[in-house]
């Protein structure tokens, strides 16, 4: 678990693992949490509930339930503008998986698989999606700017179309 940690979220993160027993098998919870301070400061937190069902002479049932939540915040110092974002993110899988050599490693790859996911979607999906909204409703380029580089862009055209040779 420590080396899974530090290598997906650092020396400075925190890490938890509880477990019980359930009919049949056995619950645990397997949490992290990762927090940045600063000026771009943030906090990911990911709840992974496993539910393992130990069956005789069959592949023991894995049933996992991730829950990614996040916060950020930006503030640029020169413009004085400040942005908080948080979400939360939630998904299962379910799958049989041969149990001779004890749980752990099965354990170990369903979680790491489902956050890898729950990040690619997180990073492609919602903020991509974020920076297209935030693109559309506000421009980084003020209307004088645009104004010059139509202007620009229209002299530059009308040079090249008197320049160019008419057609034999």
């Amino acid at each position: 678990m420590k080396i899974y940690m530090d290598m997906y979220y650092g020396e400075e993160a925190l890490s938890s693992v509880y477990v019980w027993d359930i009919d049949n098998g056995f619950a645990a919870a397997i949490l992290f949490k990762k927090t940045m301070i600063g000026e771009n400061s943030g906090c990911w937190d990911a709840i992974n509930i496993m539910e393992v069902t130990e069956r005789l002479g069959r592949p023991s049932h894995y049933k996992l339930t991730t829950t990614v939540m996040t916060r950020m915040r930006h503030k640029d110092e020169e413009s004085g503008y400040e942005m908080n974002i948080g979400g939360s993110l939630m998904r299962q899988k379910e799958e049989d998986l041969p149990s001779d050599n004890g749980h752990t490693v099965n354990i170990g790859q369903l979680v790491e698989g489902m956050e890898n996911n729950i990040r690619q979607q997180i990073e492609s999906v919602y903020f991509g999606k974020t920076r297209d909204i935030v693109n559309g409703v506000r421009s980084l380029t003020n209307l004088s700017q645009k104004k010059q580089f139509s202007r620009v862009m229209n002299a530059e055209l009308t040079g090249a179309i008197s320049k160019r040779k008419p057609l034999e």
